[in-house]
Parts: structure tokens; sequence; C-alpha cells
């Protein structure tokens, strides 16, 4: 008697239906999903909101000095140096003084003489003052030059 073997059967392995292949992803994409939203709740509840608020600008002194020039005064000895002060700031100035300088034509100084404090207020945004100050009277003085003090 001869052994017969008998042919080892191939079985072939069963394919998942497409439906069943459709379902396990759709299932997997739910979860995906599912877990990226729970993610992105996540990342929402920990922003901050920082409100900015800007400051306003202090009030600021801003003067100058203009129409600067000489006139003769009573006295031979002198003469009369005389201005006005434009405040273009926002706030008012008092008490204000204004340093006159004598400079010689290489633009050396002679002399300095300072005003007492002015008795009136120059009011802000464009207000306007006059000054004078007297100066001793000097051949080698060629130009005058104003500087206004605040206090």
């Amino acid at each position: 008697m001869k052994n017969i073997v008998e042919p080892e059967k191939f079985v072939r392995p069963r394919r998942a239906s497409r439906a069943g292949v459709g379902a396990v992803v759709a299932v997997a994409a739910v979860s995906l999903l599912a877990s990226c939203a729970a993610e992105r709740r996540e990342r929402t509840s920990t922003v901050q909101v920082r409100e900015m608020t800007t400051t306003p600008l202090p009030p600021m002194t801003n003067i100058t000095i203009v129409d600067l020039r000489d006139e003769p005064s009573g006295d031979p000895s002198s003469e009369k140096v005389v201005g006005t002060i434009v405040n273009n700031g926002d706030k008012a100035v008092t008490q204000l003084s204004i340093r006159v300088d004598a400079m010689d034509g290489s633009g050396r100084l002679v002399n300095s003489v300072t005003t007492p404090p002015l008795a009136e207020t120059i009011a802000a945004n464009g207000g306007r003052g006059q000054f004078s100050a007297t100066m001793p009277r000097d051949p080698a003085v060629t130009t005058y030059k104003a500087v206004a003090i605040a206090r």
C-alpha cells in the first residue's frame, strides 16, 4: 500500500468586507477627532488676555523767546534788551525769569543779566508775555541771547 499524502490545502485568509473596513476606519476617525477636540478645548482654556491701557503724557512746558532786540534806555551807560515769551506748552507758567547773555563778535560771553521772576502768568498753548532786562552798554557786544528759566 502506498502512502497517499494529501496535498496541503491552502486556506486563503478571509478578507474583511468593505463595509467592515469602513466601519473600523470610521470608528478610528471619530476617536482621533474626539481626542483632538479635547486637546483643542484644553489649549483654548489656557489662553490669557491682557488689557493694555495708554497713559496720557504729562503736561509739558515749551517756552520760546521771539523778537529779541535792544532799545535805547534813559541812561547812556546802559541799554534795554526786550523780547516776547511764547508758551507753546500745554500748561501755564509762572515765576519765569529770563537770563540775557551779551556776546562779542566771536561768540564769547561779555556779560549776563537775569531778570527777577515775572509777576504775570503766561497761559498755555500760545500765551505770550513781555520781558525787559537792563544791560551795561559795552561796544564789544554784537549779539544777545535769551534763555527762559522756570522755577
